[in-house]
């Protein structure tokens, strides 16, 4: 029986790889279409500098999270419960799912995870991490297609330790694409950081270099950032997490 476990664990891992290598191969397709278009509106974004991270063992070698293991994550579960119930039909994107530290926790109690992030590298950590673990309902979606590959069927977007890492353009692209998918009543539960030195207008993650950014959102940009994505800002809550920072968990909902 445990050898048949093990083998089923395995094929998970070879199916999931599979998918992440096929959706590879549709991004390579559509670069090369798109090769002579100009970028989207001339957004700004830093999944290049993210991506070198990745290669670069980015988890492994972080002073917080010190390689890649089964350890918290039930933040998540808690900051998502305080705005709404997790229902086991649910379908959910996570926004920077990393190795999937927090898809572990909430994956068994929905239908389906869509983890997005920057490159194969990290995603196959993903894959590999969640399977050993025995989650199977976890589907690795790149960056740079999951507007074309996340269906439009979302109930929940969830995200933490991402949005300040993130150029504002980017943040303000993954929440009108990802808005649009989500069925009404659907919602965000996304964390954005809060500095007391932020100069909210002035700053922005560099395009290149510059390491892992740290980037504030003000309580009104959050407003904006709801108009923009045609959601409902609902709540705010925010708590200190050091003396110099704040933490604002928000909620933002899809009316119609």
């Amino acid at each position: 029986m445990l050898m048949m476990n093990n083998i089923k664990d395995r094929l998970r891992v070879i199916k999931r790889r599979l998918r992440a290598l096929k959706e590879g191969l549709r991004v390579r397709v559509v670069r090369k279409i798109r090769s002579s278009e100009p970028t989207g509106g001339g957004r700004r974004s830093n999944l290049e500098v993210w991506k070198q991270l990745q290669n670069s063992h980015y988890f492994e070698n972080h002073p917080c999270y010190k390689g890649i293991s089964e350890f918290g994550g039930q933040e998540a579960i808690e900051a998502i419960r305080w705005f709404l119930p997790i229902h086991s039909d649910m379908r959910v994107a996570v926004i920077g799912c990393g190795f999937g530290r927090e898809t572990l926790k909430l994956a068994p109690m929905v239908k389906e995870v869509y983890g997005i992030d920057v490159n194969h590298t990290i995603l196959d950590k993903a894959v590999v991490f969640l399977s050993e673990r025995g989650v199977g309902n976890f589907t690795p979606v790149l960056a740079e297609t999951f507007a074309q590959t996340i269906p439009t069927d979302l109930d929940l977007v969830f995200s933490i330790v991402v949005m300040q890492h993130l150029t504002r353009d980017l943040v303000r692209h993954y929440f009108v694409e990802l808005g649009r998918k989500l069925n009404t009543g659907g919602g965000f539960v996304v964390q954005f950081l809060d500095e007391n030195t932020a100069d909210y207008d002035g700053t922005d993650a560099p395009e290149h270099g510059g390491g892992e950014p740290s980037i504030s959102w003000s309580h009104w940009q959050l407003v904006k950032l709801a108009d923009l994505s045609g959601l409902k800002l609902v709540e705010i809550r925010t708590l200190l997490v050091t003396d110099a920072a704040l933490w604002h968990w928000v909620y933002f909902r899809k009316e119609k």
